[in-house]
């Protein structure tokens, strides 16, 4: 039987296995020992191995740092990677975020492409190999991580403890293969901007985290002029086709703001939600004194410019394209402001330059930096013998001659060696990540899962 017929007959058992992981809300939270980032992320991280285990694999969890599943003898491995660690969900979805409903022939979820979908499909992938009795040249090991979306704590652990793999793949980036793949940076500034006029900011507050395009943005505008603000608005809305509206309450209004998510690795296909409300406020001069000069900042410095112009950062090359930044959260309490961004840069990119100049910027207008988290770009010859494996994997299935691409994902490549980004993402085909009503189509999940068996082959026949 071919591993794609394998596949095919594992299809109820996949979709099934991946409505049981999409319900478990596994988003980062404080720790305990044996449970580093919390009890759901632990759930989770135990129902994957338990799943592999029932499958007659051997497993092995790592103080809850993460886990892996092997198949095959020898020191020497090949690695499949994915996580089970996912974004904030929000409120705003149409269907359940954490329930794994079928509509249409998509699952929908939190996490159902970025990355328990993926996931699912290469542990059947891994499952469909062994039972095909092929015999490999390499042990496969499949490690599941538990901080992706954050700051690779769990691979870091690793790391710590085992070898690195000789070759691999991470499920979080594009096909038919990421020979290259933009660095990764997370800054965080914070200043403090005092009011004590009698019209005042109470709180600006938007974006969950800074590696998703904000969808949503509010304000507590405390003031006399109530009125003047709705009409202007109105008119503010009408004229830039934003999506926000304005409540009025006893002492001001609350204004809110509407976007749209995605994951900032593509941030030209997102609204940014934080945005049009900073330059509506702008565009009534209000408050005073510091507080107008925070919000002429970030409208002058950030507001919708995605390529760091304004900031002097809009750094370029030929192949890996430009430098971004995501303007992932705003939280001013009317005191202290607090601004997270989100930077994807390119690979010829000297960012320890750029951290220099946004420092600078951001300390000329009152901000001090709080965190400058980065992790380099990643690289490997398109003629390199792994890109030319998964492209080999992809193309089995698929025929599509498509080459190897770039990618603004912030992949497990960057902090596990010798691993490459390869899917989950077609070409022109579903990018939901982070968005809400994020779905995968089952029979992307199948042809996926077939690549990702192909994949396993050629990697464990080297």
């Amino acid at each position: 039987m071919t591993l794609k017929k394998m596949i095919q007959n594992e299809k109820d058992n996949m979709i099934f296995s991946l409505q049981e992981l999409i319900r478990i809300p596994s988003v980062k939270q404080k720790g305990t020992v044996g449970m580093p980032f919390g009890e759901d992320m632990n759930k989770a991280l135990e129902y994957v191995l338990a799943l592999a285990e029932s499958m007659g694999f051997k497993v092995k969890m790592l103080d809850g740092y993460c886990g892996y599943i092997e198949y095959g003898e020898g020191d020497l491995y090949v690695c499949v990677i994915s996580h089970v660690d996912i974004c904030v969900a929000g409120d705003m979805w149409a269907v359940p975020p954490f329930e794994g409903r079928i509509i249409d022939g998509k699952i929908y979820g939190r996490g159902t492409m970025d990355n328990k979908g993926p996931l699912i499909a290469a542990l059947y992938a891994l499952k469909a190999v062994k039972d095909s009795g092929k015999k490999l040249n390499k042990k496969v090991r499949f490690i599941i991580g538990t901080d992706e979306e954050r700051y690779y704590e769990d691979m870091k652990y690793y790391l710590k403890k085992e070898k690195p793999p000789i070759a691999g793949f991470t499920l979080d980036g594009h096909f038919p293969a990421v020979y290259a793949e933009k660095g990764l940076a997370m800054m965080e500034y914070r200043g403090v901007f005092e009011q004590e006029e009698e019209e005042r900011i109470i709180y600006i507050k938007g974006g969950t985290c800074e590696n998703t395009v904000p969808g949503y943005c509010e304000a507590f505008l405390e003031t006399e002029r109530k009125m003047e603000i709705v009409n202007t608005l109105s008119l503010f809305a009408c004229e830039t086709r934003h999506n926000m509206s304005v409540r009025i309450v006893e002492t001001g209004v609350i204004i809110e703001s509407y976007g749209m998510e995605t994951h900032s690795m593509a941030l030209e296909m997102g609204i940014n939600a934080i945005c049009p409300l900073i330059s509506f406020l702008n565009r009534i001069h209000f408050g005073k004194g510091k507080v107008r000069k925070l919000i002429a900042f970030l409208n002058n410095y950030l507001g919708f410019d995605i390529y760091g112009e304004k900031l002097g950062v809009n750094f370029e090359d030929g192949f890996s394209g430009k430098f971004t930044v995501n303007f992932g959260i705003i939280d001013y309490d009317g005191r202290e402001a607090r601004v997270r961004l989100d930077i994807r840069y390119p690979v010829t990119c000297d960012f320890e330059e750029s951290a220099n100049a946004l420092k600078e910027v951001f300390n000329s207008n009152g901000f001090d930096e709080f965190e400058c988290s980065y992790w380099d770009p990643v690289y490997f010859p398109k003629e390199h013998f792994l890109i030319k494996a998964l492209l080999k994997a992809y193309r089995q299935v698929t025929k599509d001659k498509t080459d190897p691409l770039v990618s603004g994902s912030g992949s497990y490549s960057k902090v596990i060696p010798n691993v490459a980004a390869f899917g989950a993402i077609f070409p022109g085909g579903n990018q939901a990540w982070h968005r809400v009503n994020e779905f995968i189509e089952i029979d992307s999940l199948l042809k996926m899962s077939e690549i990702y068996a192909n994949a396993i082959v050629e990697l464990g026949l080297l």
